[in-house]
């Protein structure tokens, strides 16, 4: 049968279970009960304390604030702060117990450390800056990839093999291959066959971010730092990346001072955020992504070697489309239907069509096949899609045949704006592929660096549209 008498047999085990100091006293200060916690906090045994008046703890030096006579005087709650002689800084908040006739009988003090509640502040704090960074990458669409995975071809089954294999390790990938050939889509798959596969996939296009900021977004920054600062500071790409995989994009683009900070995450797993003394430990995955010969980057001073090392541990290289010509057309039907249900379209391939597709060189690689497959489905009036269509990718002989990996475009019907604009794309494209930054790109096409960033920002908007 319960008895509220039997509940008093427990109420020491009760306040012991309490993460919390708890200390009570009658309303003349005796203290009556505390639990386990304050002793561990303030450093006094419970027999030592017990039946002692608090005031006499504050004469005889051990506490500073008493908030037991404050509360029986109002009736009210009551909170201040208790500085120990032990050096530590307490939390109090005083809580009146009445009796019947509403005067106070007990005071039930609850103490909190504030260096915890500092540290669930800074956590709370770090939480909603990887929060911040998290709802910024899904506005940008960072996370989403509509890429079919195709393997047909005795490479890529090779290739998927391999990156199945280093997927199961935590080692440190570079990814190699032409613009356009799917290295995004092997990330993302490596990333799905590892133990970090339910942990976020951070891509980082380290070609796209403008140099005077590209320090902030990948290591974030602390309060304060720079004018303009979020004044909770910001969680950078690296730490939205732990425990999960961080995807260096165009690796080759990370200016020297970059490289420096990045080398430091990859010997001792270590960020430093922008304006921080004190750096954090990560637990991230690094897959990076180049399209240039890095070791020819290295002998010209443009890479550090020691980060070229440090990357060169796991090494898969993603042979271009015209390499593997089975995957053309499943990748093509793959992107066919992708595009058929975003634009609620039926178009298809005739068999001429599936021909000339596959005959094609793609220079572009898969990225210039998506391209073409969602321009077909957006002007496709009919359901079949015929090789007049694919006027466009036929190659035109070239006056010197010296240029092997561009074929002038296809005239017919066509303003002298939309030829050129396609021309001018294909040539930064190359050029990219050439020289293999948007700097040295300026410098031999003698143009603003500003104005070759802009229409790679502008060639890249359309791939993404």
């Amino acid at each position: 049968m319960y008895s509220p008498h039997m509940l008093a047999d427990y109420v020491q085990q009760l306040c012991d279970t309490f993460r919390d100091a708890i200390c009570v006293t009658d309303r003349e200060g005796v203290v009556v009960l505390v639990n386990g916690r304050h002793a561990e906090l303030t450093g006094i045994p419970r027999e030592t304390i017990l039946g002692k008046r608090a005031q006499d703890m504050v004469q005889s030096g051990v506490f500073d604030v008493v908030l037991n006579p404050r509360v029986v005087e109002t009736g009210e709650k009551v909170s201040s702060v208790q500085n120990l002689f032990n050096g530590r800084i307490l939390l109090l908040d005083g809580n009146p117990i009445k009796d019947a006739s509403g005067r106070v009988a007990y005071v039930v003090t609850v103490l909190r450390d504030v260096t915890v509640l500092t540290e669930l502040r800074e956590e709370a704090g770090a939480q909603k800056e990887l929060l911040e960074t998290f709802q910024a990458l899904s506005h940008e669409g960072v996370t989403s990839s509509q890429y079919p995975r195709v393997v047909q071809s005795k490479a890529m089954q090779r290739l998927y093999a391999e990156a199945a294999a280093i997927a199961e390790t935590d080692a440190t990938v570079l990814l190699l291959g032409e613009t356009g050939v799917g290295k995004d889509v092997v990330a993302r798959h490596i990333h799905r066959k590892s133990h970090r596969a339910e942990a976020p996939f951070i891509k980082v296009d380290c070609g796209s971010i403008p140099e005077n900021l590209i320090e902030t977004e990948l290591f974030g920054y602390v309060p304060g730092s720079f004018s303009g600062a979020s004044k909770n500071g910001k969680a950078g790409l690296v730490e939205a990346a732990s425990s999960g995989t961080l995807f260096l994009d165009e690796i080759g683009e990370l200016p020297m001072t970059m490289q420096s900070r990045l080398l430091r995450v990859l010997q001792d797993w270590e960020v430093l955020r922008v304006g921080a003394t004190t750096p954090k430990k990560v637990d991230v995955r690094v897959v990076a992504a180049t399209n240039k010969e890095l070791e020819r980057e290295v002998a010209k001073g443009t890479f550090r070697s020691d980060l070229y090392y440090r990357l060169k541990v796991a090494v898969l290289t993603i042979p271009p489309l015209r390499a593997r010509k089975a995957d053309i057309l499943p990748l093509a039907q793959g992107f066919l239907a992708y595009y058929n249900r975003k634009y609620r379209k039926k178009a298809r391939f005739s068999e001429d069509a599936e021909r000339v597709l596959r005959g094609h060189f793609w220079p572009g690689n898969v990225r210039e096949l998506e391209n073409l497959v969602q321009g077909l489905v957006v002007t496709s009036k009919q359901g079949s899609i015929e090789a007049q269509d694919l006027a466009g990718i036929r190659p035109c002989p070239q006056a010197d045949g010296g240029d092997a990996d561009y074929a002038l475009p296809c005239v017919e019907g066509r303003s002298l704006k939309s030829i050129m604009k396609e021309v001018e794309a294909a040539l930064i494209r190359k050029g990219l592929k050439k020289y293999g930054s948007i700097s040295e790109l300026s410098r031999h096409f003698q143009m603003d660096r500003s104005t070759i960033f802009r229409k790679v920002k502008e060639l890249e908007s359309s791939k993404r549209g």
